[in-house]
């Protein structure tokens, strides 16, 4: 085994454990431009094959409550201050990009009228999507595949 060869084995090992230290595990390690993503909540977050976080100003963020589930397809890019929080279930396609400060919520977080719960329903972004900055797509929103969500602009199911 050549020098560099192991030097990228160490430098895998260390991604690991370093998503391990915020008490998650993956099978697939994903690549980080600067700074690591904050992981938050106890749901099911999963990353496909070849996801990149690239958080050179200010890192992503990404929460999943207990019992949601948040999957993040292969080869997804996701870039600085993305927000995406699942408090029931977030699909991410493959291939897709997330532009600068964008927020992928499945909730309302409160409720918009008197009297009425907060709103959950699950977001579904298909394959080759991109997303512009600082883009927002909300609970209840499908996205279909090769779609692209405009620069600043807002869509909800």
């Amino acid at each position: 085994m050549g020098a560099r060869s192991l030097l990228r084995g160490v430098a895998r090992a260390a991604r690991r454990a370093r998503f391990r230290l915020q008490g998650r595990s993956f099978a697939h390690v994903p690549g980080v431009i600067g700074g690591w993503p904050f992981l938050g909540g106890d749901g099911a977050l999963s990353l496909g094959p070849g996801v990149v976080f690239r958080s050179t100003r200010s890192p992503a963020r990404l929460r999943c409550e207990t019992g949601a589930e948040l999957a993040i397809g292969d080869g997804v890019f996701i870039n600085d201050a993305v927000t995406i929080v699942a408090a029931r279930r977030v699909t991410i396609g493959p291939h897709t990009k997330i532009g600068d400060g964008a927020m992928v919520y499945d909730t309302d977080f409160h409720p918009v009228a008197p009297g009425q719960p907060a709103r959950v329903a699950p977001v579904t972004i298909g394959r080759n999507v991109w997303i512009g900055a600082p883009a927002m797509v909300l609970a209840g929103a499908e996205v279909g595949e090769h779609a692209v969500i405009a620069a600043g602009a807002v869509g909800r199911g």
